[in-house]
């Protein structure tokens, strides 16, 4: 549950659902509860598909109940599973499934086949129907145990497969209710008693509505009124009544249709009375299409109102007790609406306003709902409170819904409303989501599916308590509301919290986390949380913090007691977990600054660090040791923070303080001495231990923070790591130098078996590394304004240059010579390499020690050159190291490194071979363009060399078009990152990498919003190409064929010509096919058809100026051009609908998830629909002729 995120991407295809000629299309109608018992299917307009949504950027969802801990107890409250809770709304599990219902919705696609649903809290009942069967059970028997479930034949229509329309008939507690199921085509069918459903449901009374079936008019709405009188609406505008009577004790079902309303003019919209009493002796002009039918309350004398809602009309009539229906007048109320619409949203244009669905309160005022266009790509939903007294409306209150979809969003259910606690609240069902919305107060909120598959099927409200059952394909909700809580409800007041002293924003948006990381790994729960669109930076950064911070001392509210330590630190860190993977699946980790990150990253790897100490101490507990230094260090530190009044100091330390993990291994050496002086034991017994905590803790956080880095979007260096703080630097030094004279002055093999003796080198590891990451820290833009970082910086710089070659030599000489060339070659310490090789008194080296120095030489030129002692090993004379070096290149054949060597032999054309194969394995583009570069001129070299040996490489034939082809590639590559850049060009203040993306992704591809996995990607892509790496050629072809693309087609043909000449040899030939059609596919989409194609006035001149103004144009005239050289570029419509399959996604990124696989799947099939709706085929061929006569006319 939360607010305002996205609805799941679109799976539906539409090449699977046959089109209905020209009748206009339905969508599925939600059914508000016991006032009504079916749904109506929306009408989906050309370029449209319902809903769109936008959400209150200033309304968050949910907050911390501060009476009680809301989270941090087991996720079940009275018995029940919760599945959210907050101060105004709990939700838990209601019911199961029928065992029956359960297995034909377990496995349905509903794009292809269309289920509705209904809870009737009047009858107590629930309705599951598709276009086969219809499922009726009692929804309160089945919290009990299983219940019984009431199966019957839905009447069929052959041509379409959209489900009857279902109403329950309530015949008092004594009597199981009646049943009516009305198809789209009028077939109604009528059983008196569910009870027949037991024995297959056969005996039925059927009869037939009087539609136009010529006209394509259908049923799109059915509305129980009361036990005995139930509306029809249809597509024709047209209103039924179906009456229920009893004739000799059997009950018969009576149909006629409503009388048609006036004509709507200008008069009867000024005037309604004059007209509203003679309507029944008119025959006008028909009503359009009716969307949804609202009940009146019941007046004294039994007459009813009844509202029919159209497209941008309203219809009034009354149901006369007497049995007949008098109209009363029709009202534009678009009209209305849409000025107050514009002046709340600054929207002075034309808006595509449609009414969805409306409800009346007991004071006759009209909740309607209504959707209208953003600038023709989302679908904002709003409720419009209008009183309506005599036939004149007036807009009391317009609130936006706290949902939001796109266009081509194909969960198209028709969004419908109902009324709790006598229209305080009003409830908006969709087809993955409920939305919730207050008329008193601000208050908004969400109830959102996780699964793609699921759907919410029906909404009933229990009158009683103004509780909300929801139906879905998996299981039934109840929502409980605190109508008081809610009517208080105010985000701008502070909250105060248990584990936070924020106030305001902050508590709304650690609500929404708090339940994310608390339910939302439930696996039985179905909601998904997520966070609004707008969310404020400050209050996403300061909740985030805050939560991480509960979560790492164990605040109750977000963690439970647990004895275990073992297991309460896994799922603390599981917490955290969740905590930056709900950040990061909402998309909104680029709204944190750096410093927030990278404090949640610090939190992380502090709560791994203690994990590790734990395990660690568990396990030396099991040998029943006499003494432990950890055990002392925490004792101290619990002492000196006034917390050791515990009975387990250790745990409560763990559980506690682990933030402050820092703080403890400070302590170590220190303790070691304190307790070899008080026991008289050498300080060598305690320094293995104390080793072993400060490596532990240190090298666990490196290693986290590492393989971490990308989760949290850190970028180097550390601000301010806690990790080399100068005291901590200090405590590793010492350790080190106290395990050395410990172990130096007897370094024998006997020795070397025994520890300290094996933890040297991890310890000089360490030091390095924290030695450097303070300096990385000190030598940042960022410490450049604290005050003498200059100078740390180069008193550390100096010292680290001294301190590095003694820690080398030391343990050269102590026998870890190996660690000590290994360490020097990672920190490019070139001086200490050129010692280490010369120091041949103590212990000879061997050949095997003098490649690390050739290999890291050879790799980074520049600074050997400014290295005088490599020099020296450089300016050695032949006979010292050419052995050396060619021993080294005949046993391992490295071209990064050989082609130097091979260059100064002059043998250019293994060189040109060499750099060919190492460029297209490059994963920098600068370092690929070099390798390029220097391959090209020696291949040009080796071509002009008459005096080339003959047992040197021969360079294929093909290299130089090769060459060519691939700096071709890495030009395109660099134009790309060029005009990326460009949209940063005038854009104030600095902005991060991530920060960088979203601004350029508004520039440059701002089409991509409806295709969500796809945006990721393209997301991902920009940021290594930013980041200076070489992409792959489908890479490539994501980015130059997803980008806008407005000022040019240049980028298409470049994609398919890269294709045609470099994906040979990086891509399986599947994988190329599938990207040439997804190039093409995409070719034929960029541009507006169904505009291009309105041909009414219009001159064959100017249709072919429009197709000549095309991608697909522009494209072909390339591929006309160079069929001789690249034949086979050119796909028709037709042959680039198919896309790739799974197994090729996979195959191109082996890492992604099912879930990822699977929204790639739903994006390129979003691109194949739109293609498939747009029948190109035809205006190809046009396309292509006018192609070809260009070429000619060109010769």
């Amino acid at each position: 549950m939360a607010t305002f995120s996205p609805s799941p991407a679109p799976k539906r295809s539409s090449r699977l659902r046959p089109q209905r000629g020209s009748s206009p299309p339905r969508r599925t109608r939600a059914v508000p509860g016991s006032d009504a018992t079916s749904r109506v299917v929306t009408p989906v307009q050309p370029m449209q598909s319902f809903p769109y949504i936008s959400g209150n950027p200033t309304v968050a969802s949910m907050d911390v109940d501060e009476t009680g801990s809301s989270f941090g107890a087991n996720p079940r409250l009275g018995g029940d599973v919760v599945f959210a809770r907050s101060n105004e709304m709990l939700v838990t599990f209601y019911a199961n499934l029928p065992v029956e219902v359960k297995q034909v919705l377990k496995n349905t696609d509903f794009y292809k086949v269309p289920f509705i649903g209904a809870i009737d809290t009047l009858t107590g009942f629930a309705v599951v129907a598709s276009a086969q069967t219809c499922f009726v059970w009692q929804h309160a028997q089945a919290i009990r145990g299983i219940p019984t479930c009431y199966i019957f034949s839905s009447p069929r229509d052959l041509s379409q497969m959209d489900p009857p329309f279902h109403a329950l008939i309530p015949h008092g507690p004594s009597r199981e209710p009646g049943l009516i199921l009305v198809s789209p085509s009028g077939e109604v069918r009528f059983w008196d008693s569910i009870g027949i459903g037991l024995a297959g449901g056969e005996h039925y009374v059927t009869t037939h509505l009087a539609l136009k079936e010529e006209a394509g008019e259908q049923v799109n709405n059915l509305v129980r009124s009361d036990a005995q009188t139930f509306v029809v609406s249809t597509t024709g505008g047209n209103l039924f009544r179906l009456t229920l009577t009893s004739t000799g004790g059997k009950y018969h079902l009576a149909s006629r249709s409503f009388s048609r309303p006036i004509p709507t003019g200008s008069f009867s919209r000024l005037f309604p009375s004059i007209f509203s009493s003679s309507s029944s002796h008119h025959e006008p002009e028909a009503f359009e299409c009716i969307y949804s039918v609202a009940l009146g309350e019941q007046t004294e004398k039994g007459d009813k109102d009844i509202w029919a809602i159209a497209r941008r009309r309203v219809q009034k009539w009354v149901l006369k007790a007497e049995g007949w229906e008098e109209f009363q007048f029709s009202f534009d109320l678009a009209d209305v609406l849409e000025p107050v619409i514009e002046s709340k949203t600054d929207l002075n244009r034309n808006l595509d306003l449609e009414l969805l669905d409306a409800a009346v309160d007991r004071q006759v005022n009209i909740v309607n709902c209504e959707v209208y266009a953003d600038y023709g790509v989302r679908r904002i939903y709003t409720l419009a409170l209008v009183s309506a007294v005599n036939g004149n409306f007036e807009i009391e209150d317009i609130k936006t819904v706290p949902y939001q979809s796109t266009f081509i969003s194909n969960v198209n259910v028709h969004a419908r409303i109902q009324l709790l606690f006598n229209g305080s609240m009003t409830s908006i069902q969709f087809g993955d989501a409920v939305a919730l919305c207050s008329r008193n107060s601000e208050f908004q909120d969400r109830l959102e599916l996780k699964s793609l598959t699921d759907r919410v099927l029906g909404v009933g409200v229990n009158q009683a308590d103004s509780s909300l059952l929801i139906l879905t394909a998996n299981t039934m909700m109840k929502t409980d509301l605190d109508l008081d809580k809610i009517n208080m409800f105010d985000p701008t007041l502070a909250v105060k919290l248990t584990f936070s002293h924020s106030v305001g924003r902050t508590n709304l948006i650690k609500s929404i986390m708090t339940q994310a990381i608390l339910f939302g790994s439930l696996p039985e729960n179905p909601l998904h949380f997520s966070f609004p669109p707008e969310v404020d930076e400050e209050s996403l950064m300061q909740g985030a913090e805050q939560l991480s911070e509960a979560v790492l001392r164990s605040d109750p509210e977000v963690v439970r007691r647990n004895h275990d330590l073992s297991s309460q630190l896994t799922g603390r860190k599981e917490r955290l977990s969740w905590l930056i993977q709900f950040i990061n699946d909402n998309a909104v980790l680029g709204k944190m600054a750096q410093q927030s990150r990278q404090r949640l990253a610090t939190d992380a790897e502090k709560l791994y660090a203690c994990q590790q100490l734990w395990i660690q101490y568990n396990e030396m507990l099991r040998m029943n040791p006499s003494h432990s230094v950890l055990h002392d260090c925490v004792l101290a530190y619990m002492s000196e923070v006034g917390d050791g009044q515990h009975e387990d100091v250790m745990r409560a330390f763990f559980r506690l303080h682990a933030a402050d993990i820092g703080l403890l291994i400070r302590k170590v050496l220190e303790l070691s001495k304190v307790a070899s002086g008080e026991s008289g034991i050498s300080l060598s017994h305690f320094l293995p231990e104390a080793n072993s905590i400060v490596v532990t803790a240190l090298r666990s956080s490196f290693d986290y923070r590492a393989c971490n880095l990308g989760v949290y979007g850190i970028e180097l260096p550390m601000i301010k790591p806690w990790t080399s703080r100068p005291a901590v630097i200090d405590v590793v030094l010492s350790l080190f130098d106290a395990s050395t004279k410990t172990v130096e002055p007897s370094a024998t093999e006997h020795n070397s078996k025994k520890e300290p003796y094996n933890q040297l080198p991890e310890l000089a590891s360490v030091l390095f590394e924290c030695i450097q990451e303070r300096i990385d820290w000190l030598g940042s833009s960022a410490a450049a304004n604290d005050q003498g970082a200059s100078q740390g910086l180069n008193e550390l710089v100096q010292r680290f240059d001294l301190l590095r070659p003694e820690v080398l030599e030391t343990l050269r000489r102590i026998g870890h010579e190996e660690a000590a060339f290994a360490l020097a070659e990672k920190y490019r310490d070139f001086s200490s390499l050129a010692a280490l090789c010369h120091r041949d008194v103590i212990y000879p080296l061997k050949t095997t020690h003098m490649q690390p120095v050739f290999k890291v030489m050879l790799t980074d030129l520049k600074t050997i050159s400014l290295e005088s002692s490599i020099n020296g090993v450089f300016n050695m004379s032949r006979n010292t190291t050419g052995i050396y070096i060619d021993r080294y290149f005949s046993e391992r054949k490295d071209n990064g490194i050989s082609w130097i060597y091979d260059l100064g032999h002059e043998r250019y054309g293994t060189v040109a071979t060499s750099m060919l194969s190492e460029a297209r394995k490059a994963s920098n583009l600068e370092a690929k363009h070099l390798m390029l570069s220097i391959g090209k001129l020696s291949h040009l070299a080796q071509l002009q060399d008459t005096n080339a040996d003959a047992d040197e490489a021969v360079i294929d034939a093909n290299a130089q078009v090769a060459f060519h082809d691939e700096l071709d590639f890495v030009s395109v590559l660099e134009a790309l990152a060029q005009g990326f850049r460009s949209a940063l060009e005038g854009v104030r203040g600095r902005h991060s990498l991530d920060g960088q993306i979203d601004i350029i992704m508004k520039a440059k591809a701002s089409r991509l919003g409806a295709k969500k996995t796809m945006s990721h990607v393209f997301k991902d892509i920009l940021r290594q190409l930013l980041q200076g790496k070489a992409l792959s050629i489908e890479d490539a072809i994501d980015l130059l064929t997803l980008k806008d693309n407005v000022e040019t087609f240049d980028d298409y043909v470049s994609a398919l010509h890269l294709l045609a000449r470099v994906a040979a040899i990086q891509l399986p030939d599947s994988r190329k096919v599938s990207a040439f059609r997804t190039v093409w596919r995409r070719i034929y989409i960029h541009d507006d058809w169904e505009a291009i194609q309105r041909t009414a006035n219009v001159s064959d001149d100017e249709v072919i100026e429009r197709y000549r103004n095309t991608a697909a144009y522009a494209t072909l005239c390339a591929c006309t051009e160079k069929r001789d050289t690249f034949p086979g570029l050119a796909m028709t419509p037709n042959e680039a609908l198919q896309v790739p399959s799974r197994d090729e996604i996979a195959s191109r990124w082996p890492g992604m998830s099912s879930d990822q696989v699977e929204g790639v799947m739903q994006d390129y099939n979003l691109e194949c629909d739109t293609l498939g709706e747009l029948n190109l085929q035809d205006v190809y061929f046009r396309l292509q002729h006018l192609a070809e006569q260009n070429t000619w006319e060109g010769l």
